[in-house]
């Protein structure tokens, strides 16, 4: 039987990655930013954040992390792509802070669309990067189009949220599982988007 399912879901990597994406989003949402021990702030710092970041970047690193190595085979290097993952997050993270900032703040709500789109697409496409150098069905032009404009789609989870209009934890349940998608289409036929192939 378990052997079954995972054969199942091995000829199944978007949907397997999409489902343990929702997981760690989820529990991304739980978790929120209330979880932040000062213990881990030397451990955060190495990603350039504070603790309570921490959860979020550990939960979908792994989810990235265990795709890679369950459909790509890659292990080795598997530790060097979580690390890149964490530094993606962080990467989203500043993006938006920044940008909000430099735009004017509250005061000009504008930004913050264009902040949330550019950390999705930040997020989205070094996460992908990262992923790229050990899964060549992740490379090609058409592959990073696709996840950056999914990324950045769902980044406009953070607007919502900041605007009251959803709770701002669905940033996590939206983007996460939306990325890890995109990233499990890469994981199966390399080279191929439904049957199209990459330049």
């Amino acid at each position: 039987m378990t052997a079954l399912a995972i054969s199942y879901w091995r000829d199944r990597p978007a949907a397997a990655m999409a489902g343990l994406g929702l997981i760690s989003g989820i529990l991304s949402a739980i978790v929120g930013f209330n979880f932040g021990l000062p213990a881990l702030e030397p451990v955060a710092a190495f990603f350039f954040f504070g603790a309570e970041m921490l959860p979020i970047g550990f939960f979908f690193g792994a989810v990235v992390t265990f795709g890679v190595w369950f459909w790509a085979g890659e292990s080795k290097a598997a530790p060097l792509l979580f690390l890149t993952t964490m530094w993606a997050w962080s990467a989203a993270v500043h993006t938006a802070l920044r940008l909000h900032k430099f735009g004017g703040g509250d005061a000009v709500p504008a930004t913050l669309i264009v902040a949330s789109i550019a950390a999705g697409i930040v997020g989205a496409g070094l996460t992908q990067l990262g992923a790229a150098v050990l899964a060549p069905g992740l490379r090609g032009p058409l592959r990073f189009a696709l996840t950056c404009a999914v990324g950045g789609v769902a980044g406009l989870m953070l607007y919502l949220g900041e605007m009251k209009i959803v709770d701002s934890r669905m940033l996590f349940v939206v983007w996460q599982p939306a990325v890890a998608y995109c990233l499990g289409l890469g994981l199966g036929r390399p080279g191929a988007i439904n049957g199209i192939r990459d330049a």
